[in-house]
């Protein structure tokens, strides 16, 4: 049976091929399928501020540039080169040679007229610590982060999307987990004895 991965990667490959054969309809299966993940690589590389409309771009660029996609790495792989590239370009338009401040997280605003257990709450208020503490690491660490944990991409995938050596990517992974601990120990460890 294949893992999630693997299945992923099979459904990429059809959409690109029904969409190189024509289908333009396909393109919206890749959109979807990996809309959220670029968002938050974009997001990690250039904070909250710019993460939607760059997101944007890097799908108008797929949309143009994948009749080249050749296949020699999987869609994921060439779709976060892709992205970085125009991360790169947008930092470039804003002056910044590297982007050392970060976007605040918005606040936790709760839907309304939704009733909400405690438990969603608390799940909720976890994944904002957790984002605001990904938020503070350098860029180079929230992109390994980004890539690694949460898109699931493989440390040698990382390399050729951030091109730099694999050691790098493993080193900035345990420095950046390293960091996340020792952020996010206390502020959850607070949260637990403010429950009790």
């Amino acid at each position: 049976m294949p893992t999630e991965r693997e299945a992923r990667a099979h459904r990429d490959k059809e959409a690109v091929a029904r969409f190189l054969a024509g289908d333009e309809t396909a393109f919206a299966v890749l959109v979807d399928a990996h809309k959220d993940n670029v968002h938050q690589f974009v997001r990690s590389i250039l904070g909250a501020g710019e993460a939607e409309d760059q997101a944007q771009e890097v799908f108008m660029q797929v949309f143009r540039s994948l009749r080249s996609f050749r296949g020699d790495a999987s869609f994921s792989t060439w779709l976060y080169c892709l992205a970085r590239n125009v991360c790169r370009h947008r930092l470039r338009a804003l002056g910044a040679a590297k982007r050392g401040s970060t976007e605040e997280i918005d606040s936790l605003e709760l839907p309304d007229g939704e009733p909400t257990s405690f438990a969603r709450l608390e799940a909720e208020e976890t994944r904002a610590l957790v984002r605001a503490a990904v938020d503070e690491l350098p860029p180079g660490h929230r992109a390994v982060i980004v890539l690694s944990h949460w898109e699931g991409l493989r440390y040698e995938d990382i390399s050729k999307v951030l091109e730099i050596p694999e050691g790098t990517v493993k080193s900035r992974v345990h420095n950046a987990v390293a960091a996340l601990t020792k952020a996010l120990l206390p502020r959850l460890q607070q949260g637990e004895e403010n429950a009790s």
